[in-house]
């Protein structure tokens, strides 16, 4: 499920940590005891990255009803899909996506 908003644009060269928070889709007393993180290129973007899984650095962390993922090395130019899959002590699982656009830093 689409997450409402984008996150803010990332320049070329930065590494950073995105998080999702999967609160509004927990039930009650169910806990994230997994997340896995993908980076895909989105169907809006301008330009293409062939290399776009290879954005996900390192494993995912999870506290709480939160994930985050460090993402690394992203294209400028390239509107990015991140997506947040997680599974719970329900067994449910729960997917969360949101779109970053790589710049140029001015």
């Amino acid at each position: 499920m689409y997450v409402g908003r984008d996150f803010d644009p990332s320049d070329n060269g930065e590494s950073e940590r995105y998080t999702l928070d999967f609160v509004n889709d927990l039930q009650a007393g169910d806990t994230i005891v997994s997340a896995t993180w993908t980076c895909e290129v989105a169907a809006k973007s301008a330009a293409d990255d062939v290399d776009a899984a290879s954005r996900i650095a390192g494993a995912a962390v999870y506290l709480g009803t939160k994930t985050t993922q460090r993402v690394s090395g992203m294209v400028p130019g390239v509107t990015y899909c991140l997506t947040a899959t997680i599974v719970t002590t329900m067994s449910d699982t729960i997917s969360l996506w949101s779109h970053v656009e790589c710049k140029e830093p001015a």
